[in-house]
């Protein structure tokens, strides 16, 4: 009986959301329970694999690559892919993929929730009371007044699957929604607008983009300062699209409310200066982090890759390279 390729799969998942694999491929599985393999120990593990299933955080650059020459697909269970040397991959023969409509509709739950969080006084109020210092102070009704999202304003960088997805969520808390973009094919609409006209205009800016050349460190000391004094700023894109040095000191000048923010610039590290800051809500880069959406993510990358395995061109291509014979 042929032997089957092997597929490395960087993270711990059940074997149902890889269905599309059965009888195809032999899955080597991390090892650990929770955490992603570590760059080191897929360099290991990689020798004779014909496959990656990745979350979407592990860096695949050229060092990678030239440890096993008959890889023949990098898949990313994730919308983003700035994780992949796109160029070293095709130049390498190796097909990239990635989940563009997996995550949508938990990221854009996470961006609204980040935002009640904020305007909401949670984070801060769970402390308070798990403190024990709600029954030692008693009420202090001036202290948690938060703001209504009714009536405000929520300006969107980007504008694509996941921005929509909030602005559906926003409206129905009666917001007025901006966004720099169109929808792919229309004309510009009323509530388009260019980036400074944006920051100045909105309550809360959230950002939607990709990270790339262009959008690295977008938001840095001159946008900040664009913003609406009093704004809040959530962020549940790419780290490096927000300079974070520049975000702390205009959250420690007062200009900005505050502050969501689910990805870093030097992930899994946060900057420890944001700690301390009370008008602040962290989280561990968790937007896609839903049962539903993760299980559909990660059946679709299987299928990338099974697709590829057959010698067929995969769903989500991000690049396109020669079909092979021996598929």
């Amino acid at each position: 009986m042929p032997t089957l390729p092997r597929v490395l799969v960087t993270l711990r998942m059940p074997l149902e959301h890889l269905a599309p694999l059965d009888g195809i491929a032999e899955i080597d599985m991390s090892p650990h329970e929770y955490r992603l393999m570590t760059s080191e120990e897929v360099g290991r593990a990689l020798p004779g694999c014909a496959a990656i299933l990745s979350q979407g955080e592990l860096r695949v650059d050229e060092a990678l690559l030239a440890l096993e020459p008959g890889l023949r697909i990098v898949a990313n269970a994730a919308m983003g892919y700035d994780n992949l040397d796109i160029p070293a991959l095709t130049q390498r023969g190796i097909w990239a993929t990635n989940t563009p409509d997996a995550f949508v509709e938990s990221s854009a739950d996470l961006t609204l929730g980040l935002l009640l969080s904020l305007v909401r006084n949670i984070v801060t109020g769970d402390h308070h009371v798990r403190a024990g210092e709600w029954s030692s102070q008693g009420f202090q009704p001036v202290r948690w007044e938060g703001m209504l999202l009714g009536g405000k304003t929520l300006g969107m960088v980007g504008y694509g699957r996941i921005a929509q997805a909030v602005e559906k969520r926003a409206l129905a808390f009666g917001m007025k929604v901006l966004h720099t973009r169109s929808r792919p094919g229309a004309a510009p609409g009323p509530n388009h607008r260019s980036l400074s006209e944006l920051l100045a205009e909105s309550d809360v800016v959230s950002l939607h983009v990709p990270l790339n050349p262009t959008t690295r460190h977008l938001i840095n000391a001159d946008t900040l300062g664009q913003m609406r004094p009093g704004a809040i700023l959530l962020n549940v894109s790419r780290g490096s699209v927000v300079d974070e040095p520049a975000l702390i000191s205009t959250l420690r000048s007062g200009h900005l409310a505050g502050a969501g923010l689910d990805v870093f610039e030097r992930e899994p590290h946060a900057s420890p200066e944001l700690f301390p800051m009370s008008n602040v809500v962290l989280t561990p880069h968790l937007g896609g982090s839903t049962r539903e959406d993760r299980a559909g993510g990660r059946r679709l990358a299987a299928e990338n890759v099974a697709a590829v395995l057959r010698g067929e061109i995969p769903p989500n291509a991000l690049n396109s390279v020669s079909l092979r014979a021996d598929g």
